[in-house]
């Protein structure tokens, strides 16, 4: 049934858009028409007695139904409007002396055969067609006035005449009502598609403009980077060489030498972190990071990954309380979750004079887990606070002169919200910092559990 149904749809009968053009559709649609039409005229002329024209019209539909046998299942479109512009006219030109010429409908005739033929022809065609069709009418109309017995009336009555005018208008009418309904129908998809084409191709242009600017951001940003942390790197790596040359060539006091030893070792760790942070960061730029969430036990994980930065407060003279809450599990990755609270765990540190305090706490609702690092340190000037998770364009120095890029907040912001969670920056009402670094309980979505 649907097989049969598929056989009378519109796409069917004139061939479907993606595959036939407009003008073979158009043309298409006249053969449908023009068979249809030419059927019923058969038994109309031979009612009113004009058996020869009733002849005429039996040809002209089996003609349309070979021409639309040639356009629409042989794809040989352009010769089968050929032969109509051909045929049609002769036909119409023998119509003429047996449908009482200029007293019968003949030029309407003529008429619509010439509006198919502007409709379907190629632009290169078209002058010759339209040339024929008036040299045949005039030629007519100027032979019917010099020989105006040789094409007699035939008509029985009045109103057989009548009637014949009456139809054939009406056959006319209808095909160029269709046609340029057909037309401005075809016009307005093709208007719409290309309309939704421009649109979509600026709306393309605007992201790429958008993803163009933010590209040449980002690689200007990288490029900043990557020029700073080559510059502050080569200076820590000349420390650490030169105090290696002074411990293997120069004598030195017992006091001198562990004063030395001591600075070669901070100077190491700051190197070690910056270029660990660096290392994350470019892996996870290039190769774009790959996050892999667990349930994460915060106290646990904590109180194990900070075992270092406990060190790093003991020799700076800073207390480092972790307030924990136990049992308490989030959505993280787990390498991703150390680095993010051991970076602001580290520039907590290294803010803080000697004599500070640096808290790691903890807030659970039903749904989030917050985890709070605070200090008393230098703090954040109003000015910096809304670059803080940017990259910064010059280095930072700790209350020790220890060194940094500012590339370890930036880290922490991409890897937090790499693992769904957000961070932001809270001033202290007296002085120092806190950040806090919200994560998803696990099990936990949109504030169900599951």
């Amino acid at each position: 049934m649907a097989k049969f149904r598929s056989w009378f749809s519109t796409d069917y009968i004139i061939g479907n858009p993606k595959k036939f053009s407009l003008e073979e559709r158009i043309f298409n649609t006249f053969c449908v028409i023009a068979v249809i039409a030419l059927f019923l005229e058969i038994f109309f002329n031979y009612y009113i007695n004009l058996k020869v024209v009733a002849l005429i019209c039996l040809f002209g539909t089996i003609f349309s139904a070979l021409l639309y046998y040639l356009s629409r299942n042989r794809r040989k479109t352009k010769l089968a409007i050929r032969s109509l512009g051909i045929v049609a006219n002769f036909t119409f030109l023998l119509n003429y002396f047996f449908n009482s010429g200029i007293y019968g409908p003949n030029m309407v005739l003529f008429c619509l055969i010439l509006l198919i033929t502007i409709v379907v022809v190629p632009k290169k065609e078209l002058l010759v067609w339209v040339a024929l069709n008036v040299v045949t009418v005039f030629g007519l109309l100027i032979f019917e006035y010099f020989n105006p017995e040789l094409i007699p009336n035939v008509y029985v009555d009045n109103l057989a005449k009548t009637v014949d005018f009456g139809v054939t208008y009406a056959v006319a009418a209808l095909l160029i009502c269709l046609s340029i309904a057909f037309i401005r129908n075809n016009y307005d998809k093709e208007k719409n598609i290309v309309f939704q084409k421009n649109t979509e191709i600026e709306e393309r242009n605007a992201r790429i403009v958008s993803q163009n600017v933010e590209l040449e951001k980002l690689n200007s940003e990288k490029s900043k980077m990557f020029s700073i942390v080559a510059h502050d790197i080569r200076s820590p790596l000349s420390s650490i060489l030169g105090y290696l040359e002074v411990l293997a060539e120069t004598d030195m006091t017992e006091e001198e030498n562990n004063q030395i030893k001591h600075r070669l070792l901070q100077v190491t760790k700051e190197t070690s972190e910056m270029l660990a942070n660096v290392l994350a960061w470019s892996k996870s730029q290039l190769d774009g990071a790959r996050v892999d969430i667990i349930a994460v036990n915060v106290s646990r994980e904590l109180t194990k990954g900070l075992s270092l930065e406990k060190s790093i407060a003991y020799n700076k003279n800073i207390t480092l309380d972790l307030v924990l809450k136990e049992e308490v599990q989030v959505a993280a990755d787990l390498n991703m979750f150390l680095i993010v609270v051991r970076n602001l765990v580290n520039n907590a540190i290294k803010f803080t004079p000697e004599g500070g305090k640096v808290e790691v706490s903890m807030e659970v609702n039903h749904e989030n887990c917050f985890i709070k690092i605070k200090d008393n340190g230098l703090g954040v000037s109003e000015g910096e606070q809304d670059n803080l998770f940017k990259l910064r364009a010059h280095s930072t120095f700790g209350t020790n002169n220890e060194k940094g890029v500012g590339l370890g907040l930036l880290l922490c912001k991409e890897f937090t919200e790499l693992q769904d969670g957000k961070i932001w920056y809270e001033a202290n009402t007296d002085k120092g910092s806190t950040f806090v670094v919200s994560f998803n309980l696990y099990g936990v979505v949109k504030g169900r559990e599951i």
